[in-house]
């Protein structure tokens, strides 16, 4: 189960960059998931101090954050 639940947030991260339009409607038609479970999840990722943050329901990273974990990701 965990597996499943990492896999996902790392697969949010990955659509997200500084010009990204990601909103929580999109996510919840693509992992066919309630609006709320892709909110938890996100506050899960926005917890973990990556960058990322939520307006309006617009999901972002912001350029450093984006910056840390594509180094994370080539390295």
């Amino acid at each position: 189960m965990w597996q499943k639940k990492i896999s996902h947030l790392f697969n949010i991260l990955g659509q997200l960059s500084p010009y990204s339009q990601v909103t929580v409607e999109s996510l919840a038609k693509e992992y066919k998931m309630s609006p709320k479970d892709v909110r938890k999840d996100v506050n899960i990722i926005i917890a973990a101090n990556l960058g990322v943050f939520m307006e309006d329901d617009k999901i972002r990273i912001s350029k450093y954050g984006y910056k840390r974990i594509r180094s994370w990701i080539l390295s």
